[in-house]
């Protein structure tokens, strides 16, 4: 063979691998970027990112698809995000449940094994009945659940998830409940409106359609302080002082990536989730769904916030039977208050 066949070869060699193999400088981000959400669609945290997806890619400059990879209280989608390159092009939008997954024997992973970039919106929780329910007060439900131990049923999401721990701390405050798992804020939703169960805690963006058109009533808002979403309806710790101890308890949702995401990737979607947060299309979303905006705790702040979190709920669930794990055997210290 001689040197200009060679030669000819060699660029031919090279231009295939060129067209084959993408630039590894192409600037982020040259291509669609997907956002997990680890539940079902139509839940309270996919109708949040829904509203703000259309928002944020606009600022980021490539289309944003949704992915809901639902199952095992988040851990499938979450574990499916941990499992993909860190190259910034497989971004999580989570919750609390990330905090539980150890206890509750789901996954390995924590808040700590994920960059943390932007907490996004507490969507709070409301106490509802259908509005063919006999309780039309927070005061008659108790007193039905203590006059009937174990027989009123409240249905929530999943293992861990915030209903459940809702339900918990009702049973911590010695109110004998059955709880039932649906799977999803939606879920849970119907739940109540066909009679399946008695009642449940849906976040304000999953109730306040079915409580303004009269399906549902609220009877009590989960907090301390009542809602101007729903005028008249008393926080939870009015009727149940002992819940008072467990607040400030929230469930806001946060935007993660897998750690190890370069630096330059991570700065270009911080950029465009402080615009899109900003944004009146996001803000006027927000407003109307009665969000409570959390966008000011970001990177380590969003950490420190799941580590009180995890401090107080997963020796909940522990002390009340439901997690599989000690808090103990991943050093979590016990919530000795605020």
């Amino acid at each position: 063979m001689n040197r200009r066949v060679l030669v000819s070869l060699l660029l031919v060699a090279v231009l295939v691998i060129a067209l084959g193999v993408p630039s590894l400088s192409a600037k982020y981000p040259s291509k669609p970027v997907t956002v997990v959400i680890p539940w079902g669609a139509g839940g309270n945290t996919d109708i949040a990112a829904r509203g703000f997806i259309p928002v944020f890619e606009k600022y980021l400059g490539q289309p944003v698809v949704i992915s809901n990879r639902a199952g095992a209280s988040g851990a499938i989608g979450t574990d499916y995000v941990n499992s993909v390159p860190a190259d910034g092009y497989t971004i999580l939008w989570s919750a609390e449940t990330l905090a539980t997954f150890r206890v509750m024997d789901l996954s390995k992973l924590t808040f700590a094994d994920f960059d943390p970039l932007m907490m996004m919106v507490d969507d709070q929780k409301i106490l509802c009945v259908s509005a063919k329910s006999p309780y039309k007060t927070f005061e008659q439900l108790v007193a039905a659940i203590k006059a009937n131990p174990g027989k009123i049923k409240m249905s929530y999401s999943a293992p861990g998830a915030s209903g459940h721990i809702q339900g918990l701390l009702l049973q911590a405050s010695g109110l004998d409940i059955k709880l039932i798992p649906f799977g999803s804020g939606a879920e849970l939703t119907l739940a109540v409106l066909n009679g399946t169960v008695d009642f449940a805690f849906p976040a304000t963006g999953q109730a306040l359609g079915y409580v303004n058109s009269g399906d549902m009533r609220a009877l009590a808002v989960f907090g301390e302080e009542p809602s101007a979403a729903f005028p008249g309806v008393p926080p939870i710790t009015a009727g149940l002082p002992a819940f008072k101890r467990y607040m400030p308890l929230s469930f806001p949702s946060c935007i993660l990536l897998k750690k190890g995401t370069p630096t330059d990737v991570r700065n270009t979607i911080m950029d465009a989730l402080v615009k899109a947060s900003k944004d009146p299309q996001w803000l006027e979303f927000a407003k109307k769904m009665n969000y409570q905006l959390r966008h000011d705790i970001t990177n380590k702040a969003v950490l420190d916030y799941w580590t009180r979190w995890e401090s107080i709920v997963s020796w909940l669930l522990y002390d009340n039977g439901v997690a599989k794990k000690s808090p103990a055997e991943f050093n979590i210290p016990r919530f000795q208050g605020n």
